[in-house]
């Protein structure tokens, strides 16, 4: 009777872990489980949390959780490619069969002067015009330095350059007190600070961010159906 008592139990073990076992598994078939997003720090103000709240307000039936972790281009695209995230938000890699990439946001590169700077009077400026005074510039591990090394390249000349970083925030901060003047891209963070925006005219620029996916990795059903959300999204409101 002992030994019967104990087959019962072991069967109800087994059919409970088996009905986990499956209601996991239409929980991950509807689209619930995990999303891992890597993206610049940009981003992280409005752009992420904007697209996630709403995604989440949408499916508030369904158990969606995300995780948010903030970084340079070339870090992200490494995490993406080593499967530490599910998908980034940064600029465009160099051309590769790994990633498949959709713009997400125009990227405006604006000329930031201090407010005491020969330049502050201006309303907007010609990058040839800049040349003769020294410039902060995003170092070399940063996707923008070659965007921004290919607008000098445009012109033909090249400024000098006299302190390199490889965050935003720096760089505009060094300009707010007076070490030299940048380009850099249109964010929050200028409008707070004691600097001068001024738009760049000529060469003129176009650059967008981009979603990006691994398309050598499996995505989930969660991933993909927020990857989907979100194209659905920036289609209406283009």
């Amino acid at each position: 009777m002992e030994q019967k008592n104990e087959f019962l139990r072991c069967t109800e073990r087994s059919l409970s872990i088996l009905d986990n076992g499956i209601e996991n598994m239409q929980r991950y078939a509807r689209g619930e489980g995990l999303i891992r997003l890597g993206f610049l720090r940009q981003l992280g103000v409005e752009f992420i949390p904007r697209l996630v709240s709403r995604y989440l307000a949408q499916n508030s039936e369904y158990k969606i959780q995300f995780t948010f972790h903030s970084d340079r281009t070339p870090e992200l695209l490494d995490g993406l490619l080593h499967q530490k995230y599910d998908l980034v938000f940064c600029s465009r890699p160099t051309e590769s069969e790994d990633f498949s990439c959709v713009p997400i946001e125009r990227q405006n590169l604006v000329l930031i002067v201090p407010q005491n700077h020969p330049l502050a009077s201006r309303h907007n400026i010609v990058l040839e015009e800049t040349l003769p005074y020294p410039y902060i510039f995003f170092d070399n591990t940063t996707g923008l330095r070659s965007v921004i090394d290919e607008l000098f390249d445009n012109i033909g000349q090249h400024p000098k350059i006299i302190y390199e970083t490889d965050e935003e925030q720096v760089i505009a901060g060094l300009v707010s007190h007076g070490f030299g003047i940048a380009v850099i891209p249109m964010i929050d963070l200028l409008l707070k600070l004691n600097v001068k925006i001024l738009p760049i005219t000529k060469p003129t620029y176009t650059g967008n961010l981009y979603m990006i996916a691994n398309k050598q990795t499996y995505q989930t059903p969660a991933v993909v159906n927020f990857r989907n959300f979100i194209i659905r999204t920036l289609l209406k409101e283009s």
